[in-house]
């Protein structure tokens, strides 16, 4: 999904640029008492996997990290002129940091605080599954927090501006950050087509309403999806809604979105798990003639899959909301008020357009802000700003 899909990026950015070493991966294993380290390679990449567990001293944690980044290095036999830097997808393991090492991370988020400020307390313990987990991430987030700003050899590869502006509300020095554009390239494989079912499911309708998440959470908003399209139906629009989200695993909360559209309705909407990123993209394809993509989201700090549908050429709206970064790319045209009501008002705007063309227009405006090729432009300067940041504070 989005923050692998990034880190593979980086990691293949980094590899053609002939600094790229490894990948440490690591495994919550309870009850072992010193963590471990065991050389695999995953996918082609060389990798050490770190097996431990929290309750581990900090000390025997930090020279684990130490000692994978060496490993890697050592394996990678790379023409380096400093110490490895590590590349962290989130502040998980920052207080771990070894402190002779430069670094740097992405830090996706959704971050606790920002949810909270602008979320009910119910609302933020639903969000983040419940009040312990919460809690728990709240206060793990604000050791990283901690350790980010006070650390001048750690620095953000800033994937959003939402990100920006709550990491240097948190006393992050701006100088210590990076903008990335986001890294989407859309896969175009023939070979690869929508499941049969899916594949009926939009052939089969006149105007189709279509979403796709990793998640069925609170983040996602669903609900305001279920109840737009059952408004649209009730108002005569031949409107079908395709679901894609969640495990194999997630069927009461699929069954649970859709218990409240009435019966005669129930046949036009399909809920199915989340699709490999090859099966998306072919339902992206296959569906611009008469789809529209809609991207629910209460908050995210940046919002990867509406931004892969736009430059897929699928017609695309999204909330107009401040928590929603992905909507700072999109035209007016195309961002809705964050009700069931002003989502319906603007699927009854658009519902008469043509498609293909409206999809056509807003990926051709989209390509004009985001590319892999300015991701790796803007990775690679980030890389060589780090580096010599990194090397004159460990030198001070």
């Amino acid at each position: 999904m989005g923050a692998t899909s990034f880190a593979l990026e980086a990691a293949a950015c980094l590899e053609e640029a002939g600094v790229f070493s490894g990948v440490i991966l690591y495994k919550r294993q309870e009850g072992q008492r010193t963590p471990t380290l065991h050389p695999v390679t995953r996918n082609g990449m060389p990798c050490v996997e770190m097996r431990f567990n929290f309750s581990m001293p900090t000390g025997e944690l930090c020279r684990a990290l130490r000692r994978a980044a060496e490993e890697l290095t050592h394996r990678a036999a790379a023409n380096a002129t400093g110490p490895p830097m590590l590349y962290y997808q989130t502040d998980t393991l920052l207080r771990y940091h070894p402190r002779d090492l430069p670094a740097c991370v992405t830090h996706h988020g959704p971050f606790f605080d920002d949810f909270a400020d602008r979320f009910s307390t119910q609302d933020t313990f639903q969000a983040f599954g419940s009040a312990e987990k919460a809690l728990h991430l709240m206060r793990q987030q604000e050791r990283g927090l901690l350790e980010l700003v006070a650390a001048r050899h750690i620095f953000v590869m800033q994937h959003s501006r939402m990100q920006r502006d709550y990491l240097v509300g948190q006393g992050m020095d701006p100088a210590r950050m990076r903008e990335v554009s986001p890294p989407i390239r859309p896969e175009k494989v023939p070979s690869v087509h929508p499941p049969t079912g899916i594949l009926r499911f939009i052939e089969s309708a006149p105007l189709l309403l279509c979403t796709a998440v990793a998640r069925l959470d609170y983040f996602k908003n669903l609900d305001l999806l279920i109840s737009a399209a059952t408004e649209l139906m009730e108002r005569g629009l031949p409107v079908k809604v395709l679901l894609i989200g969640g495990d194999e695993c997630d069927d009461v909360l699929r069954k649970s979105l859709v218990r409240e559209v009435p019966a005669h309705h129930a046949d036009r909407f399909l809920l199915t798990p989340r699709l490999t990123k090859g099966e998306l993209y072919a339902v992206f394809r296959t569906a611009r003639r008469t789809s529209v993509f809609v991207c629910t989201s209460r908050y995210e700090t940046l919002g990867i899959t509406p931004l892969e549908a736009a430059l897929s050429g699928l017609s695309t709206v999204v909330p107009d909301s401040r928590p929603v970064e992905a909507a700072r790319f999109f035209p007016a045209d195309a961002r809705y008020e964050p009700t069931a009501n002003g989502l319906v008002k603007l699927i009854e705007r658009i519902a008469s357009v043509d498609l293909f063309r409206r999809g056509a227009e807003l990926c051709r405006l989209l390509e004009g802000q985001i590319s892999v090729t300015w991701f790796r432009r803007d990775l690679m300067r980030a890389w060589r700003s780090f580096s010599e940041m990194g090397r004159s504070a460990l030198q001070q």
